[in-house]
């Protein structure tokens, strides 16, 4: 898996601030779009509940997308 550089606020496209700020619960995951939340459930670390309920998405969805880069 490759991870972004460091200190670096975007990734092939996503927004890593805004993901952050989700995932802290400081912007709504309305704001992000459905490959950023992808993005999300695969990069960060958290179980599949606390990760979905932050991204507002079901646990299953963020195991099934984290099975899909095995």
């Amino acid at each position: 898996m490759m991870h972004p550089m460091p200190y670096a606020t975007s990734d092939r496209g996503v927004d890593l601030v805004a993901v952050e700020r989700v995932l802290k619960g400081t912007l709504p995951h309305t704001e992000l779009e459905e490959d950023w939340k992808r993005y999300a459930a695969r990069h960060y670390s958290g179980s599949a509940e606390s990760v979905g309920a932050a991204l507002g998405v079901a646990d299953r969805t963020v195991t099934r997308w984290r099975e899909e880069t095995e």
